[in-house]
């Protein structure tokens, strides 16, 4: 059986995202050139986070937005109401599916000899 799950960026998981990964500190020079730590106030981290977070939605890198599911209805279910809910982009949906080579054959593991198994874009027939 398929496994099927939404891949692409919204704007609450680059929020999530930009919140984990701004530091609550900035560095700044004296008149020696010496580098020292200055706190952020909280305004200043809320700024800096929000401009992560456009720089986020701006870029190209999608992650999952969700569990796996089922069947691919569902996750168009998933995909409409995200749209709906708030700002999206990328939002497609992807299969779990033997990868190949540019030739077409199934590529395998290497000491094991089994295919190896990823997320694929999914393409309605």
């Amino acid at each position: 059986m398929s496994t099927f799950a939404v891949f692409g960026m919204t704007r609450g998981y680059a929020m999530a995202d930009a919140r984990k990964r701004t530091p609550t500190h900035r560095f700044e020079k004296d008149k020696d050139g010496k580098r020292f730590r200055v706190e952020m106030t909280s305004e200043e981290w809320e700024a800096a986070v929000q401009a992560r977070a456009d720089s986020i939605m701006g870029g190209a890198r999608v992650a999952q937005l969700c569990q796996p599911f089922d069947a691919p209805q569902f996750a168009r279910e998933f995909i409409r109401l995200m749209r709906e809910q708030q700002e999206c982009r990328d939002l497609r949906i992807r299969a779990k599916a033997i990868k190949k080579d540019g030739s077409g054959r199934p590529l395998t593991h290497k000491k094991t000899g089994a295919p190896i198994v990823g997320w694929q874009d999914w393409k309605d027939a």
